[in-house]
């Protein structure tokens, strides 16, 4: 019998504890993160201190002998996060010194914290489950009693047989359908250089999410993760992932360096890695092989068309490709004042590069998103939105995001129903995990009234991107115009609940109110819009005073509203308020102007419950007609 091996399960070095059994990094009682693969390397040091440890001793510890890795640049990025969150560096070295062409070595003194819980015993030496002859019972004999030893160690056996296959057993072949791209750490030192790295995260998002035989979180989900404490397992169950991609960017002058890896989330099992360096003006092409090898390390099958897009040869000035990240970095704050400046971005982007199709799609969504806003009237927005689209696809026809630009444009201005429909469905063919496009449909055939398929494509939307609250806030309004009043009140209280500050999701809950006769709940919800717009009256207070019996109030905010100088833009609004007052000869004679502006709004005419005094009267099926929605 061997005497009992103790495995210390807490140890200490400085200021640090290293937990091995709830692979816990603390220091001075504050828990630091360090992902699992620079974790496993710290814990292999320790088990060694002082002793040399080789690369090829890190890699049969951290890798199969059939798993793909460029361990030189794998270990560099493990050791770099190690010493980051030590707060230790190569050049003076306290706790992990580097011997060139030889390995690596712990240098600080490691202890066992006192009063840690015992390691691992060796095999037959009094596991829990084993029976001790004194718990045989009184009167078997001694044959018995051998039989009785041996079984128990055969108890023994088989339990710690168990315990060691879970604990060492590498993962068999995995079939990967669902991955996340985690956001890519800057690691140039300069923080300057954030949006960059953004960018990398979310082209190579974009690039993967062209793969139909794959499912991508979105960007917009996945950034939220940029500083969280959670396990690559912990995040995969969150999302309903099977892998995860991490990795880093170091860009120095015109080069850059990007190192990736591809992780099975269930076990923080390392599948493949990979390192790439490049000029900055060949970043595109850098991008399309990192996605290539990644559908190629999940054995994904890829159609021609997919084939063709990730092996293209792209290339874009560095300049030009700057301009457009910080351009889509602004669009995506989903907010006036930042859409209104990635508008220069995108144009200067345009001016160094003429030929870079995405800075011409990136353009046409701000213009769109500003008519969205109210920012720049429907005739001022859209057609620069439409021009800059169709030439981003006579750049580059295969790039989803300017198909979804031009279907916005169809769908909003041209009231060119089939020809937006086509181009939605063309940007979902192209990119089947490209959220976006799958938001923009569902509003699409929800304005048409195709209601439980709006209702699926913008849960597919929230499928693809489940944290955004953009996503979240049009569930409920897909809710609304389906009359679905109840769920919609359900799922605008949960946007609300995550930032009560979501205005649309506020108003849209209001309506919803209204839509059940709750006039009490839904002037409280407008009166609190109303303290978004500074105290202004808004069209949405006045309606639901029409409706509960305050008219003159009603009337009183229609009739300033009419007189604002912005007016332009929310004829259809008013209009609607003078139908619930019953006033339809003025609520004609504004839609008609709602009709010449082309209001962002009137395309929702066949199914906004605010028409419904209207729909009865020719007028109303004439309009219907001239902006050719169904009756």
């Amino acid at each position: 019998m061997h005497s009992p091996v103790v495995a210390p399960r807490v140890l200490r070095f400085g200021a640090f504890e290293v937990d091995l059994h709830t692979r816990e990094l603390r220091k001075q009682g504050m828990q630091i993160k360090l992902q699992e693969q620079p974790f496993q390397v710290l814990a292999f040091l320790l088990e060694h201190a002082g002793e040399i440890v080789t690369r090829e001793h890190l890699r049969q510890r951290l890798w199969p002998a059939d798993t793909f890795v460029d361990v030189d640049n794998s270990v560099n990025a493990a050791i770099n996060r190690l010493r980051e969150a030590l707060g230790d560096s190569a050049e003076s070295p306290r706790f992990v010194e580097t011997l060139p062409r030889r390995g690596y070595r712990f240098v600080a003194p490691v202890t066992e914290v006192k009063g840690s819980p015992g390691g691992v015993t060796s095999l037959g030496t009094g596991a829990a489950t084993q029976a001790r002859p004194e718990e045989v019972p009184a009167g078997i004999n001694s044959k018995a009693k051998r039989l009785w030893i041996v079984l128990g160690l055969a108890v023994t056996l088989i339990v710690a047989s168990v315990w060691a296959w879970e604990k060492w057993r590498v993962p068999g072949p995995l079939r990967i359908t669902s991955l996340a791209v985690l956001p890519f750490t800057n690691l140039s030192g300069d923080p300057q250089q954030d949006y960059f790295a953004e960018g990398m995260t979310d082209e190579l998002t974009t690039n993967l999410a062209a793969i139909r035989s794959l499912r991508v979180i979105s960007r917009t989900t996945m950034m939220q993760y940029r500083d969280t404490h959670k396990s690559l397992p912990q995040i995969a169950e969150g999302l309903h992932v099977d892998a995860v991609v991490e990795g880093s960017v170091v860009r120095s002058g015109s080069t850059v360096r990007i190192t990736a890896q591809l992780i099975d989330a269930r076990h923080d099992h390392h599948l493949w890695a990979q390192s790439y360096e490049r000029q900055v003006n060949e970043i595109l092409s850098v991008q399309d092989s990192v996605a290539l090898d990644i559908a190629s390390a999940v054995k994904a099958e890829l159609s021609p068309e997919e084939h063709e897009s990730l092996v293209r040869h792209r290339s874009v000035k560095p300049d030009a490709y700057e301009a457009y990240l910080r351009g889509r970095n602004k669009l995506g704050k989903q907010a006036q004042e930042p859409i209104k400046d990635s508008l220069q971005d995108f144009q200067h982007a345009i001016d160094l590069d003429p030929l870079y199709a995405p800075a011409y799609s990136g353009l046409a969504d701000a213009y769109s998103l500003l008519a969205n806003y109210g920012a720049l009237l429907p005739q001022e927005a859209f057609p620069p939105a439409k021009a800059a689209a169709l030439k981003a696809l006579s750049l580059d026809p295969l790039l989803a995001e300017a198909h979804a630009s031009l279907g916005l444009v169809k769908n909003y201005y041209d009231w060119d129903w089939p020809g937006a429909e086509r181009e939605y469905k063309r940007a979902i063919e192209l990119s089947p995990s490209y959220a976006t496009a799958h938001l923009r449909y569902a509003r699409y055939l929800s304005m048409v009234a195709r209601h439980d398929e709006a209702i699926a494509e913008i849960e597919r939307a929230g499928e693809l991107d489940p944290l955004s609250l953009v996503i979240q806030q049009n569930v409920g309004i897909v809710l609304y115009y389906a009359r679905r009043y109840d769920a919609a009140i359900l799922e605008s209280r949960k946007t609300l609940e995550i930032d009560p500050n979501r205005v649309y999701a506020r108003i849209f809950l209001a309506l919803s109110y209204e839509e059940k006769g709750m006039y009490r709940e839904a002037i409280q919800e407008q009166e609190t819009v109303k303290a978004y717009f500074k105290g202004a009256p808004t069209v949405g207070l006045a309606h639901v005073y029409a409706l509960s019996g305050r008219t003159s109030e009603a009337r009183r905010i229609l009739r300033e509203l009419e007189q604002k100088e912005d007016s332009d833009s929310a004829w259809f609004a008013i209009a609607s308020g003078y139908a619930a007052l019953g006033e339809k000869d003025h609520a004609f004679n504004l839609l008609e102007k709602a009709f010449e502006q082309h209001d962002f709004f009137l395309p929702t005419l066949a199914v906004n419950p605010w028409m419904d005094p209207l729909r009865s009267d020719s007028r109303f099926q004439d309009l219907l007609r001239r902006i050719g929605l169904p009756e």
